[in-house]
């Protein structure tokens, strides 16, 4: 894991203690993580929960959850994942256009029509709630902007969702992200790798829109490991 400074370090812990608050609220209400926002107790494949996402619309990000079919993803090893965005009309103002048009054109691709929203990750659940891996997608998935690593990790690191009725599931989801940054950090990094990599073999155009480059890049995570480490000796010592 790549050094991290003590101002991250001390954010990341914050973050753990506040995952942790979450886990231990859901554990004395014995309820579910997805509750909130699964209208059944088992999901339909493909739906989006909820309906219309999950939206802050003044803070500018927003996540839905869903599930897959049997037949493309492994029910006994994802339950569902949730998607993560930031909008476009918020944090567009804030991306360097060059630096993105230079990202796209090593990828000899074009802007996305009427792209309201920037996709930012995904997190894997399983089914008792528990966080299994986070992983990136390409482009023609969502639909929306697919930006650098170096962007994407910026947006994340803003990451808050804030609703009139305020949901747990929110909290728990910034809170995960703060907890995970090291690992989100090499995620996107391994993404853009990916990407670039299968530009320089096609050289030609289309690879956002290729549908049979659907994962770009996985990396499992364990909370339990992750605070173990972040508590450790070598983390707490002059911290």
């Amino acid at each position: 894991m790549a050094h991290q400074t003590p101002q991250q370090i001390s954010h990341m812990q914050s973050a753990a203690e506040a995952l942790l608050a979450c886990y231990a609220e859901l554990a004395a209400d014995k309820s579910h993580l997805l509750s909130e926002i699964l209208d059944d107790s088992v999901p339909r494949q493909w739906a989006h929960y909820p309906d219309d996402d999950v939206i802050d619309h003044a803070g500018g990000y927003q996540f839905f959850y869903h599930s897959h079919s049997p037949e493309d993803r492994d029910a006994t090893a994802e339950h569902g994942h949730f998607h993560v965005f930031a909008r476009q009309d918020v944090h567009g103002t804030g991306v360097d256009p060059n630096a993105e048009q230079e990202f796209l054109k090593r990828l000899n691709g074009e802007l996305p029509a009427d792209a309201n929203t920037i996709h930012l990750l995904c997190v894997a659940l399983d089914a008792k709630g528990v966080p299994t891996a986070l992983f990136t997608v390409n482009r023609w998935v969502t639909g929306d902007h697919l930006l650098s690593a170096e962007t994407t990790l910026r947006l994340l690191s803003g990451f808050s969702v804030h609703t009139q009725h305020e949901l747990r599931i929110s909290k728990w989801l910034t809170a995960l992200l703060a907890l995970f940054r090291p690992q989100i950090e090499q995620l996107l990094m391994e993404r853009d790798k990916a990407l670039w990599k299968l530009a320089e073999k096609r050289r030609k155009s289309g690879l956002l829109e290729d549908k049979s480059v659907e994962l770009l890049s996985s990396i499992p995570i364990d909370i339990d490991l992750q605070i173990n480490w972040l508590f450790s000796d070598e983390n707490t010592t002059g911290h």
